[in-house]
């Protein structure tokens, strides 16, 4: 099986040849320094030199001494004669990586004479990068975003309208997935894939410890337990743990969301906030039950290592999770954090600039993207949700849709980070939080920051 380093320097070589062939990197041109393309591809300093020695090896790249890697100022790239598709992605990112090869491939099988790039920008800053490659003239046709992506757009006056893309869609795609990118009487986005944030727990560590398995009247005090029991040391260093977290904003909300967090006024939000770091800080640092890791893609996963016996993640997450050979079947269970059934949404949309090149094939790839067959074939193939909920009913059953809390009126309960806290960015409400992670700072003080 292919090792996961592997996969990642491929990746980043792929990313860059693109952005040379492209244009994007210009010869005469410098590519970033080695420490910045680990931060912007969230890489290891390894794999950053594995991908340039390819490039290297193709003549693509020249290292200068002291100045760092520069594109070939007499490299010359022919132009291509088919027509192409060009797609702007935020890298790294999961439903590029795994789900958006099979819309290209169904786009590729009505369409054979055009190609498909993908322009695969930092994700850190990746409207800014959008902006430096529409200066050089390279005008993505669409735009593949996150939802907080999509809501950290300077304007929305960029984007074309897709309502009238979306007329045959529109009764099919979950409404609160589509009302989200509804700016007025317009749509600017079509979603292609969502996912909510849930618990999936490791049956083999439960069945090793004598735990019965969870269930979907699982509460509070049961998790507690469970992970609690789960939790190992030896001579007196925690060696496994019973639950672990991704500690960033797409994740924690949900104890909140399960103890009543919505839209209402900002003092209830802030004692349902407190109250749900506290929880979160006792299981932490009182009863040393949990643990943090980094994201994706290089770190290992605690859970995935079989060092922690539960884990809060998405089905974006859990794409990459087959590469890994985990060694046995993550089971999902109903989030036990609170009384209110509800967690957060992440999606993923695709956005059309107003001065694409290539109308016409770039709603013809909106449409191929939400056609039933293909919906249903990243989901077949992957954990991935579909936007379409007779997609899911028909792929998962209903007690699987449930403990993803999708499930009919369910739905409803859910929120989107941008729509529980609209006023400050996801990045800075992170870097907020970086000393209660290490303990450092009261939920009390840190309540103050949500309000």
């Amino acid at each position: 099986m292919r090792r996961e380093s592997d996969f990642l320097y491929t990746t980043l070589y792929n990313t860059l040849k693109g952005q040379i062939i492209s244009g994007f990197i210009k010869p005469g041109e410098y590519l970033l320094p080695e420490s910045d393309l680990c931060k912007y591809y969230k890489l290891s300093r390894n794999s950053v030199r594995k991908a340039l020695d390819l490039l290297q090896k193709e003549m693509l790249i020249t290292k200068k001494v002291g100045l760092g890697t520069m594109v070939p100022l007499d490299l010359v790239i022919e132009p291509s004669k088919r027509k192409t598709l060009r797609i702007a992605s935020p890298a790294p990112a999961y439903f590029v990586d795994y789900g958006l090869p099979q819309i290209i491939k169904a786009f590729q099988q009505k369409y054979p004479n055009v190609d498909v790039k993908i322009v695969h920008l930092p994700r850190d800053n990746f409207w800014e990068s959008f902006r430096q490659s529409c200066d050089i003239g390279l005008n993505a046709d669409i735009i593949l975003s996150s939802d907080l992506q999509f809501t950290e757009a300077e304007t929305m006056d960029a984007f074309m309208d897709l309502s009238p893309v979306l007329t045959d869609y529109t009764e099919t795609i979950y409404p609160k997935i589509l009302n989200y990118y509804r700016l007025n009487d317009e749509i600017k986005a079509a979603p292609v894939t969502f996912t909510p944030v849930f618990l999936v727990y490791n049956p083999v560590m439960f069945e090793l410890n004598g735990i019965q398995p969870p269930n979907e009247n699982w509460k509070l005090a049961d998790f507690i337990d469970a992970a609690e029991r789960l939790t190992k040391s030896e001579d007196g260093v925690i060696v496994q743990y019973g639950f672990s977290i991704f500690p960033y904003l797409t994740r924690w909300p949900v104890f909140a969301l399960q103890n009543g967090l919505n839209t209402l006024e900002k003092a209830a939000q802030k004692d349902i906030i407190q109250k749900s770091l506290l929880l979160i800080q006792d299981l932490f640092f009182r009863k040393r039950i949990a643990t943090v890791y980094t994201e994706m893609p290089g770190p290992k996963n605690p859970f995935v290592s079989g060092k922690s016996a539960m884990v809060l993640t998405t089905t974006l997450e859990m794409s990459t999770w087959k590469d890994k050979n985990i060694g046995f079947e993550p089971q999902i269970v109903p989030l036990p954090f609170g009384e209110v059934k509800a967690t957060l949404l992440q999606a993923s949309a695709l956005m059309i600039p107003k001065d694409c090149s290539a109308v016409q094939l770039a709603e013809a790839f909106i449409k191929i993207s939400l056609d039933d067959e293909v919906q249903a074939s990243f989901c077949l193939n992957s954990p991935f949700l579909s936007v379409k909920e007779k997609i899911n009913t028909s792929i998962r059953d209903k007690q699987s849709l449930y403990a993803l809390n999708i499930e009919g009126s369910l739905m409803q309960n859910n929120y989107f980070l941008r729509e529980l806290f609209h006023t400050i960015s996801a990045d800075e409400l992170s870097a907020e939080m970086s000393l209660f992670w290490l303990g450092l700072e009261s939920p009390q003080a840190l309540a103050d920051t949500f309000s």
